[in-house]
């Protein structure tokens, strides 16, 4: 396998993102116009909660084979390995969403998800061996095989929500919601057999003391996955019943939360087409560098490209979110929260590249701590806000929550940092 530099994976991992980018954009656009925001938001539901039964089995590892497969000698044997965990992971996690999802329903207050829910159960096991797979192609340098992987999940996907598009104004909201999970389910079994394919790595055993440092290493990104995506699913149930207790209907208050996760923070998240790649790369070049003082400048370079990256992303989701409210989805009011959002564009890039920065040095336990932190800002900001200021207020506290995220990852790594330096004089 030909490695590739950093900037030549980041290159490729960006031009990739473009595309993908603008096929999810396209999918979003036509998922949107063709459901209706109350679809779009039981939609949403589905979809916290399929991430939450995702998170245990796909988060931490593929980070951790990423950074394992740098640095160790016998690659092979991590892949194995993690493949391996995957498995196991990916199938207990996914019988259990599907046995669950009856009570999940109930438990998110609307039984409308349940057709979501039993067609995202196949795709927990396929997003946790692709995962496996990116990492290991990517800590042997390589980002085309990750990269087709996800064109070929986004293109199987856009092509399914298309093609089932006439069937669309005949279903009910629940089976409605349920048509871009059934398309997930064939574009994640697309991505993953063009990177199997792709790869045909060896036929190492997997190894009990390999299996035990992956399980030990991706712990406390599992955990931080895990506290951001119980975050926004426990939001996804608080916003509608904030929503409620301010004056609205159940009916538009699930509107209400679908234009904010389904429309506005895709584009609030639109930095991520550079920095996503950076901060996936950031991983395996931090842990593959020995060097304190070049480690330092590369961290240093990457920081300072996201950072710009993001400011000109927000200046340009200020001054155009009138015309994508108005012309892109035919709801002025999206154009209003993207604009009052859009300083949220600068800061996740930062905290993207620094998350992928820190999991190489193996700092995980204080990127969890920062991650909780920050979670537990936005909880509270989102119950105390939503009911007095609608919907804006939500959005407000996942602002401030990035915020205290942010901080306190940098305070965290300056502090390693220093440690660090003192060791090395």
């Amino acid at each position: 396998m030909e490695k590739q530099s950093l900037k030549k994976q980041t290159a490729v991992m960006t031009m990739c993102n473009v595309l993908i980018r603008g096929l999810g954009f396209v999918l979003r656009l036509v998922t949107s116009r063709l459901l209706g925001a109350e679809a779009l938001g039981v939609m949403e539901l589905a979809s916290q909660a399929h991430m939450l039964a995702l998170t245990p089995a796909a988060a931490g590892l593929p980070t951790v084979v990423s950074r394992m497969t740098a640095r160790e000698k016998q690659p092979e044997e991590v892949l194995a390995s993690a493949r391996r965990m995957a498995v196991r992971l990916g199938l207990w996690m996914g019988c259990g969403l599907l046995m669950l999802s009856p009570w999940i329903a109930r438990w998110m207050g609307d039984e409308r998800i349940l057709p979501s829910l039993v067609c995202y159960a196949p795709c927990v096991l396929m997003i946790g061996l692709s995962g496996v797979y990116r990492g290991y192609s990517l800590g042997r340098g390589a980002a085309w095989p990750p990269a087709l992987c996800e064109m070929g999940e986004q293109g199987v996907r856009l092509f399914c929500v298309a093609g089932l598009s006439f069937l669309i104004p005949r279903l009910t909201v629940a089976w409605r919601a349920a048509v871009p999970a059934f398309a997930t389910v064939l574009g994640e079994g697309a991505g993953l057999s063009i990177i199997a394919l792709w790869l045909r790595a060896g036929k190492a055993k997997p190894s009990p003391a390999m299996q035990r440092e992956l399980f030990l290493s991706s712990l406390p990104i599992t955990l931080n996955r895990l506290s951001h995506t119980l975050l926004r699913t426990l939001c996804s149930v608080i916003v509608p019943l904030r929503l409620c207790a301010g004056g609205l209907s159940h009916t538009e208050a699930i509107s209400r939360m679908g234009m904010l996760n389904g429309m506005v923070m895709p584009m609030i998240f639109l930095p991520g087409i550079f920095s996503g790649a950076l901060g996936t790369v950031s991983t395996p070049a931090i842990a593959g560098c020995s060097c304190h003082r070049r480690r330092r400048q590369l961290t240093g370079r990457m920081i300072l490209a996201a950072a710009a990256v993001g400011c000109v992303c927000t200046g340009l989701l200020y001054a155009l979110a009138p015309l994508i409210g108005e012309r892109v989805y035919a709801l002025p009011e999206v154009g209003q929260m993207i604009r009052f959002m859009s300083p949220m564009a600068a800061v996740l890039p930062v905290q993207q590249v620094l998350g992928g920065v820190m999991a190489g040095l193996g700092l995980q336990k204080r990127s969890f701590y920062s991650s909780l932190l920050g979670s537990g800002v936005t909880l509270l900001l989102t119950w105390l806000w939503t009911a007095r200021t609608g919907i804006l207020g939500a959005g407000y506290a996942h602002m401030i929550g990035h915020i205290v995220t942010l901080v306190s990852g940098i305070i965290s790594f300056l502090l390693h940092e220093k440690t660090a330096a003192g060791a090395a004089v």
